[in-house]
């Protein structure tokens, strides 16, 4: 692929004191991560800080460079957020900074013509193309397993009281077993990162329509994050966009 641009940002919302979010990147191997500190545990904010730390060194074991265009490297890089989970896990038995301490994660790897996906949690990915939103990533909360299973309708999962609750996540006990995807990318493609703070208030229809507005990255999270806040902001906000060019 050519030479991409990114951009990321993330604002503690409108309501919350401290924010759990983070982002991170590893340019080197093209790695993009957004974590979100899991509502309710002990210590969310470190254990999304540890995961963005961490993952470029999982990732480096499992998906090394050459190994990239292999027809298991989505696979590749779910085991290395898989692994990464059971270890922050192991690590809580033993250390109690950790106990209880779990977050969401979601990572991209752009390897040559395709986006490598892999997620825990309801974080999610996005590619954009031709005017059209797409999800790359499926929640695991428990509104999306009700929805799976025709108990609930996709169009009320905004407003229903299970949406928040993961079903999977970072530090999870194990097994843990992340997804993992794969898209064959174009020229003129974008891709979305984001915690549930934007797609959780904002809708797809908006999110789109913000990053068509807005070609530059930087000008793309911030216009996402005051629509986040403009809907009340209730929760940290993260949003890293890659323009792939």
């Amino acid at each position: 692929m050519s030479p991409l641009e990114y951009s990321a940002l993330t604002d503690v919302g409108c309501h919350r004191s401290d924010n759990q979010d983070r982002w991170g990147t590893d340019d080197d191997q093209y790695l993009f991560m957004v974590a979100d500190g899991v509502g309710g545990s002990r210590d969310g904010a470190l254990a999304a800080q540890t995961m963005v730390d961490i993952l470029p060194q999982y990732v480096a074991h499992h998906l090394p460079p050459e190994q990239r265009d292999y027809p298991d490297a989505a696979e590749r890089l779910a085991r290395a957020v898989s692994e990464l989970s059971d270890d922050l896990y192991a690590k809580a038995q033993k250390d109690a900074r950790f106990a209880g301490a779990n977050s969401t994660l979601v990572t991209v790897v752009i390897a040559g013509p395709r986006a490598l996906v892999a997620h825990l949690g309801d974080s999610r990915a996005y590619l954009r193309r031709d005017g059209q939103l797409r999800r790359l990533t499926r929640d695991h909360t428990l509104v999306q397993a009700l929805v799976d299973a025709h108990a609930v309708d996709a169009a009320d999962t905004g407003r229903h009281r299970a949406r928040s609750i993961v079903t999977k996540y970072m530090g999870m006990q194990p097994p843990a077993h992340a997804d993992g995807g794969a898209v064959e990318l174009r020229s003129g493609d974008r891709i979305l990162l984001c915690s549930d703070g934007l797609h959780g208030v904002v809708s797809e229809v908006s999110m789109g329509d913000i990053l068509d507005a807005n070609p530059d990255p930087g000008y793309a999270c911030a216009a996402l994050i005051a629509a986040a806040r403009d809907a009340g902001g209730p929760d940290n906000i993260t949003a890293l966009v890659i323009n792939i060019s």
